[in-house]
Parts: C-alpha cells; sequence; structure tokens
C-alpha cells in the first residue's frame, strides 16, 4: 500500500497496534478497518479532516499542522492502538539520503545531550537496522554531547519502510486492546461510582460497544451523577460509537420491599430484579451479555454465595471484569480513564440496601422472595424507560440541574419523566 511523505502544511502521524497484529489475514484486515474508521470517525468528530492509509502493521493518519496535538490527544484515547508517534517523512534512494534527512531534523536537537538512535526497518534494502543506527550516529555526533545507547538524553527513531525514512522523538503510549466494535454488543449496569464506568471501560478496551442502564433511586440528583459519569467516559473512550444510555425509574421498588421483602435481602433482591429487568433490555437491543462492576468480596451483595443466587436464572452471560481487582486497583483505573473526579461527587442512596445484610443468601431464598413481589413489577420498571445517546448527556444534564437544588439527598422522589 502507498504512504504519506512530507507535506509542508500537514502532519503524519504514525500509530501502532498490538494484538489485531496478530490476527489471522480475514480477522486482522477487518479490525484494521474498523481502527482506521474509529480513528477517522473521532477526528471528523472534532472538526479535523484527516486521511489514512494502512502499511504492513501501521497506520498513518495525516492531519492539518495547526491540529496535530489534537489528532494525538484523540488517537491516543482510541481502542486498539499501542502507540502513536508524530513523525516527518522522507523519501530516499540510499543510505546516506536517511543521514543527510537525520541530520537536517535533529543536529540543533542533540546540542549538549547525550543522544541513542533506535531503528525499526521493514523491506528489502541493501542495508541493516544496524547500518542506520550507526551512519546516523556518527553523522550526529558531532553535534552533540555523544552517544548513550544505555541512559541517553534523548531517543531518536527512524522507522525505514520500502523506500519511505519516518524519523520521529516521540512514543505516545494508547490504551491498546482490541478496536471498538470488534466483539459485538454489550449492556452495562453503570452508577455513578467508581466501579461500574471502569468494568465498561474494561470491556470497551476488549472491542465491545457498550450501552448502560441506570437504575434511578432518587431523581434526578442519582440521574445527573448518572449521566455526569457516563459523559467522562463515553466522550472519552467511545471514540466511533454514541452509546444509549437507558434510564429507569426503579423507585417503586423502595415501597414494594419495605411491604413484602425480608430486610436483610433487600439488597441482593434488588439486584436480582436489576439483573432481571437488564436481560431484558439486552435482548431487545441485540447485546450480547451484561457488565458489571462487582469485585469479589467488596460489599455484602458481592460475596460468591450472594453472586450465585443473584445470577440464577438470568439466561444472558454476564462479565465481571472487576472481579479479581481490590478498591486501589479500581480507583487508579478511575484516575486513568478520566472518572474519578465525577465518581467522587456521586451521593450514596440507601434506601434500598439491606440493614445487617444476609453474605451466604441461597437461591431457593431468594427465589422464595423474588416471588413475593408484584408479578407486574419488571414490566412496569421496563415501561418507564427513557433512552438517550452519550452525546446528549451534557444537554440533559443543564436542564436536570435546572430543577436540582430544591431536591432534598435523605428522601426519594417520584421521576418526572416528562422533563427528560
Amino acid at each position: 500500500m502507498g504512504v504519506f511523505t512530507y507535506n509542508c502544511c500537514m502532519a503524519l502521524i504514525l500509530v501502532r497496534y498490538g494484538e489485531v497484529a496478530i490476527k489471522g489475514v480475514g480477522t486482522r484486515s477487518r479490525m484494521e478497518g474498523l481502527l482506521m474508521h474509529n480513528i477517522l470517525s473521532g477526528l471528523r468528530g472534532i472538526g479535523i479532516s484527516a486521511k489514512a492509509i494502512r502499511s504492513q502493521g501501521r497506520l498513518f493518519v495525516e492531519v492539518p499542522d495547526d491540529r496535530v496535538k489534537e489528532g494525538i490527544d484523540l488517537i491516543s484515547r482510541v481502542f486498539g492502538v499501542k502507540s502513536l508517534s508524530p513523525v516527518r517523512a522522507y523519501v530516499f534512494k540510499e543510505l546516506n539520503d536517511i543521514v543527510n534527512a537525520a541530520v537536517k531534523e535533529w543536529s540543533d536537537l542533540v546540542r549538549g545531550r547525550r543522544f541513542a538512535v533506535r531503528v525499526h526497518r521493514v523491506g528489502s534494502h541493501n542495508f541493516t537496522s544496524m547500518d542506520v543506527a550507526k551512519a546516523v550516529g556518527a553523522a550526529l555526533k558531532p553535534f552533540s554531547a555523544g552517544v548513550d545507547l544505555e541512559r541517553p538524553d534523548i531517543e531518536l527513531f527512524i522507522e525505514v519502510r520500502g523506500d519511505n525514512a519516518y524519523l520521529f522523538t516521540e512514543v505516545i503510549n494508547g490504551p491498546g486492546g482490541l478496536p471498538l466494535g470488534s466483539e459485538g454488543r454489550l449492556l452495562a449496569l453503570i452508577s455513578g461510582g467508581f466501579d461500574s464506568p471502569v468494568a465498561a471501560w474494561f470491556m470497551m478496551r476488549r472491542g465491545s460497544y457498550i450501552d448502560a442502564l441506570f437504575c434511578s433511586l432518587a431523581y434526578p440528583i442519582d440521574v445527573i451523577n448518572f449521566l455526569r459519569v457516563s459523559h467522562a467516559l463515553f466522550s472519552r473512550w467511545s471514540i466511533g460509537y454514541d452509546p444509549r444510555l437507558f434510564i429507569i425509574d426503579c423507585s417503586p421498588l423502595i415501597s414494594e420491599f419495605r411491604a413484602k421483602a425480608n430486610p436483610h435481602m433487600w439488597s441482593v433482591l434488588f439486584k436480582r430484579v436489576l439483573y432481571e429487568v437488564a436481560s431484558r433490555v439486552a435482548r431487545s437491543i441485540g447485546a450480547l451479555g451484561l457488565v458489571t462492576g462487582e469485585s469479589l468480596g467488596q460489599v455484602s451483595s458481592q460475596t460468591l454465595h450472594n453472586l450465585m443466587a443473584i445470577e440464577h436464572g438470568i439466561d444472558i452471560p454476564i462479565y465481571r471484569p472487576l472481579i479479581g481487582l481490590d478498591k486501589d486497583d479500581i480507583m487508579d483505573y478511575a484516575r486513568r480513564i478520566g472518572t474519578y473526579e465525577e465518581s467522587m461527587r456521586t451521593e450514596e442512596f440507601c434506601a434500598i440496601f439491606s440493614e445487617k445484610p444476609r453474605t451466604r443468601v441461597t437461591i431457593d431464598e431468594l427465589d422464595s422472595e423474588f416471588r413475593k413481589l408484584d408479578q407486574s413489577l419488571i414490566n412496569n420498571l421496563l415501561n418507564s424507560i427513557v433512552t438517550l445517546r452519550a452525546s446528549a448527556a451534557g444537554k440533559v444534564i443543564d436542564g436536570l440541574m435546572l430543577g436540582a437544588s430544591d431536591v432534598e439527598i435523605d428522601h426519594v422522589p417520584r421521576m418526572p419523566w416528562s422533563l427528560i
């Protein structure tokens, strides 16, 4: 395939990918195409007109020179991207052409500094990568404080591909993983807390489109919190897809539980109802499973016994990517992905949670509690669903904030869905 060469008005970004490169031919081609689509879609979304091509395990993306920093920032958040570098491209005929390009680019940069030259080469040439490194190093040494391959002040990179040489000094890490959309669709149960957004991020990183479901107990405050966290997650990471957000009025559960259910099992029963509702929503949108933020033993509803009881009878896979992480791990990831600050602002609504909760509820016990509930409850909850796109979350937050100042946190108002 072709390659971009130097254009005075444009900047060139070399994009590397990891797992995609080791897939079979057909799968690799599909994933490369999807990765390129997501990058270009994301750039268009921020008003950058770009071009992209594939070249033997790399993508090259050309963006306007005055938008290169924005382009790099966006591409560094595209799932499937292992790393990227802004590069200068030169066509060469012989090794000395590469040396001259390196001196032109870097003679001032190495002045007074120790440097190392790192070379990667693809194609058939009458020289090796070591030949390039030695020749460039020798040419730059008079301008510098010397060569130091172990602890240089600056590293200089050259990637030789066919008759083009790409020169760069930066390697910016991406999130890795697989291109978003390469592994189908999942429905994530997302609250405003730390765990569930991180769980959704992990499954996005493995290539799954993520839509989100939220069960509101204290409208509008908890809805605002959910939308803030969702906006922080999806606006930053769901590049190439605009997720659907499903919001359900779950406040009727409180009076139903208080009237009919064992108070020591409320939190486990709440999860059981939520799984049932979510599984039906998932099937309706073609999702292939649910994603939750549960971590083993973190709270009473997340013991092995209770998790087994909660998911009994749910006929769709449940993915728990955080199951082996502790809270510190999860919060570190929340900081990394940008949801930490919004999750810190989230209020806790405890009206539905058990006092002296049971940690070893059996399947039969939970099924018995579930049967006590009004048989029309699930359908009524499903009928309350409001759906919006993640891209609209900011506007909805602004509208809800206008009426939120008079809402007390310690009670659970009914949700006036017509306001959304």
